[in-house]
């Protein structure tokens, strides 16, 4: 359990550090910073092994080429909590100075959809779900912060 905590503090604290470094990072010279909005966190389905659900964002490019955005690092909270993470590799290509919808599957399993579920149980109703995109290009990657917050209620009642 202390491995645990500790693995959640130190993924908590990677991702505040890794959001202030990426806000002030320098990018190559004619190259920008992709932007991308949160248009909805689902859940699809729950069970006793566990929860999985959806991330769609709309990622805009505002380059003069395609970018291949490889991964998606994740992390959520329920009430200021312990933190469940995960990861989603993908093969989608954002075009040049174009917009395009992204699908990012969140798979919990049983232990982190229980403690998810313990939280909720308990009252706590806001969630905070960050995390970050990785586009690869020639000159290197270019990773992008994204933050979603909200009423997990909401989430829930889609469901039924």
């Amino acid at each position: 359990m202390a491995r645990r905590l500790l693995r959640i503090a130190g993924m908590r604290a990677g991702f505040l550090l890794g959001s202030l470094v990426l806000g002030c990072a320098s990018l190559p010279a004619g190259v920008q910073r992709p932007q991308a909005e949160v248009r909805d966190v689902s859940i699809e389905r729950m069970s006793l092994t566990g929860v999985r659900g959806e991330l769609a964002l709309d990622v805009f490019n505002p380059n003069a080429f395609a970018l291949p955005l490889e991964r998606v690092d994740w992390a959520l909270a329920i009430g200021g909590g312990e933190t469940v993470d995960g990861s989603f590799d993908l093969d989608e290509t954002i075009p040049a100075r174009g917009s395009a919808p992204v699908a990012i599957g969140l798979q919990l399993d049983g232990r982190d959809a229980a403690a998810i579920a313990s939280r909720v149980a308990a009252g706590e109703r806001d969630y905070t779900l960050e995390g970050v995109m990785r586009f690869a290009t020639a000159v290197g990657e270019i990773p992008v912060p994204f933050r979603e917050s909200g009423d997990i209620g909401d989430v829930l009642d889609r469901l039924r």
